[in-house]
């Protein structure tokens, strides 16, 4: 976990040294989690579920930025042998670098994404709200924090004078085992649709280090 922590430090360090005129926004975002666990498991199905929650992002001229963002993201997993769900519900802050296609300022600008996220699991139920992780001795079912990498593509759609349609699809893949040690080692995966609007917030100066109005 220690790796994971110090992997989105390098990573916001390198998307800000990358940008010298960054453009800030920041804005909701909302949409479709499909998920299913990978690993030591058989018979399992994609199962959809939520997300929502809000961005803010730096650009530049030169097409590079990064995103951050604080999302609910519903993960976990279905199964092809009945009607049983696993319901994982996460807060999850993915840094994501980001290089947009086209020029600065046309309307309409292709997007290509990828960096790390870190999951804090807030519970664990099934599709009748049972909960599926208590305290058993010293440890649980699932870890309460988890680890991993989303990539993805989008697209960003002027509205208006500095508001945009963020729209995205992407792809998360776990590398931190959910259980304890000496258990089945299964891990999170999911796909997700989502979109978003963006807002001017400001321009951030790297000299000075503040963000000013436009």
């Amino acid at each position: 976990m220690k790796k994971s922590i110090q992997f989105v430090a390098l990573a916001m360090l390198l998307s800000q040294a990358a940008i010298a005129q960054e453009n800030i926004s920041f804005g909701p975002l909302a949409g479709v989690s499909i998920a299913k666990f990978r690993g030591d498991l058989s018979n399992q199905a994609w199962n959809p579920g939520p997300t929502l929650g809000g961005f803010i992002n730096y650009s530049a001229n030169s097409g590079f930025g990064v995103s951050g963002q604080v999302l609910y993201t519903q993960l976990g997993s279905g199964t092809k042998l009945g009607d049983d769900v696993i319901r994982l519900n996460y807060i999850q802050v993915p840094i994501l670098a980001t290089y947009f296609l086209g020029k600065f300022g046309q309307k309409v600008r292709p997007k290509l994404f990828l960096g790390p996220h870190v999951n804090f699991l807030l519970n664990a139920k099934n599709q009748d709200g049972v909960d599926l992780n208590p305290k058993i001795g010293d440890s649980r079912r699932f870890k309460s924090i988890d680890a991993g990498l989303t990539a993805g593509v989008g697209l960003n759609v002027r509205l208006a004078n500095k508001i945009w349609l963020n729209t995205d699809v992407r792809y998360g893949m776990g590398l931190v085992p959910l259980g304890p040690e000496g258990l089945i080692k299964i891990y999170n995966q999911n796909f997700g649709v989502n979109v978003g609007v963006s807002f001017p917030l400001g321009k951030y100066s790297p000299k000075t280090g503040r963000v000013t109005n436009r």
